[in-house]
């Protein structure tokens, strides 16, 4: 997202930003899973989202979504009589559970997953201050985690809702290889999967590989070998094989099969 020319990083450090987003065309069906919290405003055009489990919602001008890390979604952003234009907000699990720790917030049930709210003056007053500033150090760490606090604060003050909800994703710990089954084929990185289901890289990693024997990194590469096996025989090429896979060239990929199968692309798709 950082590299596309609609999107301005307002701060960005890690799994943690403030950006702007101007559209002068529609962006539709667009699938991603996010792997930090996620607050959206919607300063004009509408936001319409669905969730894997067809799910609904939609947000347009003034308004705000939150969006809890581990959700998968497909979503639209559309513009209406002007050019879209929407801040995005990211913090991962331990802002929240430093804030949530702060807030002397109890362990709260909560229904909703996915909130829509309309945001305070205070809120908006924030949000229209940042289009202004220009940081100079846009991957100040404390800066951002600062700012994305404040910003927390003025919205538990404006919907006590959202702590709930927060605080009851939060509590909730994704089930390691039931997510990784389900979507081991996505583009994440192992730091993406220690923040979607809720743990520290190491602590993840620890987790990991006393369930499975092996490394995330390595588990990845055996079910994507998996999923190219079943591709080479309905016909792909190696070349074809190599690039889907984020392979830059066909050796690697090559090289990478042959310690899953014991045996070449070319031979499995013969046999």
């Amino acid at each position: 997202m950082y590299d596309l020319d609609a999107v301005k990083t307002i701060l960005a450090n890690k799994n943690n930003a403030i950006l702007y987003k101007r559209l002068d065309a529609d962006m539709l069906d667009m699938e991603k899973i996010i792997v930090s919290h996620s607050l959206v405003y919607i300063k004009s055009g509408t936001v319409e989202i669905e969730t894997y489990d067809y799910q609904k919602f939609s947000a347009s001008d003034g308004e705000m979504l939150f969006m809890p890390r581990d959700s998968y979604l497909i979503s639209d952003y559309i513009k209406n009589d002007s050019d879209m234009e929407v801040y995005l907000f990211f913090f991962d699990h331990t802002i929240a559970s430093e804030f949530l720790a702060a807030a002397s917030a109890k362990n709260r049930s909560a229904q909703e997953r996915i909130l829509k709210f309309t945001p305070s003056d205070n809120i908006i007053c924030y949000i229209d201050a940042l289009k202004s500033v220009a940081y100079a150090h846009k991957d100040n760490e404390h800066l951002l985690k600062t700012k994305l606090f404040e910003l927390l604060h003025l919205i538990v003050e404006n919907s006590e809702t959202f702590l709930d909800v927060l605080s009851a994703q939060e509590e909730t710990k994704t089930d390691i290889e039931t997510y990784m089954l389900e979507h081991y084929d996505k583009e994440l990185s192992v730091s993406d999967w220690a923040a979607l289901c809720g743990y520290s890289l190491s602590t993840f990693n620890r987790k990991f590989k006393r369930r499975y024997a092996i490394s995330p990194k390595k588990w990845i590469i055996q079910q994507n070998m998996r999923l190219a096996g079943d591709a080479l025989r309905n016909g792909h090429s190696v070349t074809q094989c190599a690039s889907a896979f984020g392979y830059e060239n066909s050796s690697n990929f090559i090289k990478a099969f042959k310690q899953v199968y014991k045996t070449t692309p070319k031979q499995y798709s013969m046999t």
